[in-house]
């Protein structure tokens, strides 16, 4: 994906210019691109909406395609579908894989499968995931893996690592870490981080150390070992500032391990309350079976059941089987 370009006023970042009417014959495309890029990574959106659109008035298909990520940003999804299609068709080859992502967000998986082998076919290997992920939503999980490891036979690192997660999924874990390793050795380091990971959850081994900080900064997963393995030689302080560091960039599996060290190692059952409902507002089950346990201790029984039954719904047993105790004992 083409980064947004940045753009410094030399008067500095607080006087922005009047949008000039659709109808000026003197519109400068650059320019308003480049002042909405300025927007847009400073995180306002909407205010950069408005240059994408003029700039993109007569098809500018770099417009188009920003246009479409500030959609995206803010949630706008079925428009920017409509920008990157557009932006597609105008030349912008970078907008297929936004334009695959989006649809895949949406469900629409054919869509999202033509549009993804689109960005293939225009040499953006990022691709194999989501088409994988496309194939894999249509039922069609042997044509995903055959596709995977056709890209990845053929050398192609992203692919390769993709097919290993679907393997691991499948349970197949001798050939997933294998293809992990392929993707590692071919110089991925996303696929380094993801072998760490799994090493740490295979081993415990405190000598990995050095590898999961490696990938700490590209992979949640290696982040969470990282901690762990701190957490677990008496550096609480250490797991504390990587998880807080994780939660702040955003990364949702730091949000659970977050909250067990606030409540298990520092004693703060208000903060880790606070990490386990960041986690369930960004969707992670788990997270409502801890709350579960923090509120039942806590005397709040209702709480708790509550949590317990999002959790058991969603398919953790282990919150099942605590829900079936708590209702047994009110009983």
């Amino acid at each position: 994906m083409t980064p947004l370009r940045a753009w410094a006023d030399a008067a500095g970042h607080g006087r922005l210019p009047a949008v000039p009417a659709p109808d000026d014959d003197a519109l400068d495309v650059d320019a308003l691109i480049d002042r909405g890029c300025e927007l847009a990574d400073l995180g306002d959106h909407e205010q950069a909406l408005g240059f994408f659109r003029l700039a993109a008035v007569h098809g500018d298909p770099v417009a188009l395609f920003d246009l479409g990520n500030s959609l995206t940003a803010l949630g706008r999804e079925d428009e920017a579908v409509v920008a990157y299609e557009r932006a597609a068709a105008g030349g912008e080859d970078d907008a297929w894989l936004n334009l695959a992502h989006v649809l895949a967000q949406l469900g629409r998986w054919a869509d999202a499968e033509r549009a993804a082998r689109s960005a293939l076919d225009a040499g953006d290997t990022k691709a194999w995931t989501v088409l994988g992920d496309a194939l894999e939503a249509q039922g069609r999980t042997v044509e995903a893996l055959r596709t995977l490891r056709s890209a990845a036979e053929r050398g192609d690192a992203r692919a390769a690592l993709a097919l290993a997660h679907r393997l691991l999924d499948a349970g197949r874990q001798l050939e997933a870490w294998h293809w992990a390793q392929a993707s590692a050795d071919a110089g991925d380091v996303v696929a380094a981080a993801t072998l760490a990971a799994w090493r740490w959850d295979e081993t415990r081994d405190p000598a990995l150390e050095p590898q999961l900080r490696a990938g700490a900064h590209v992979h949640e997963d290696a982040r969470t070992g990282l901690a762990a393995l701190l957490r677990a030689t008496d550096r609480v302080e250490d797991a504390r500032a990587v998880l807080e560091e994780g939660a702040l960039l955003g990364e949702l599996a730091s949000w659970l391990p977050l909250g067990n060290l606030y409540r298990d190692e520092l004693g703060d059952d208000v903060a880790a309350a606070a990490a386990y409902r960041a986690g369930i507002e960004g969707g992670d089950l788990h997270s409502h079976h801890n709350l579960g346990v923090l509120l039942l201790d806590a005397g709040d029984v209702d709480g708790a059941i509550e949590h317990f039954s999002i959790a058991a719904a969603g398919g953790d047993d282990l919150a099942a089987r605590v829900l079936r105790e708590v209702l047994a004992e009110d009983d």
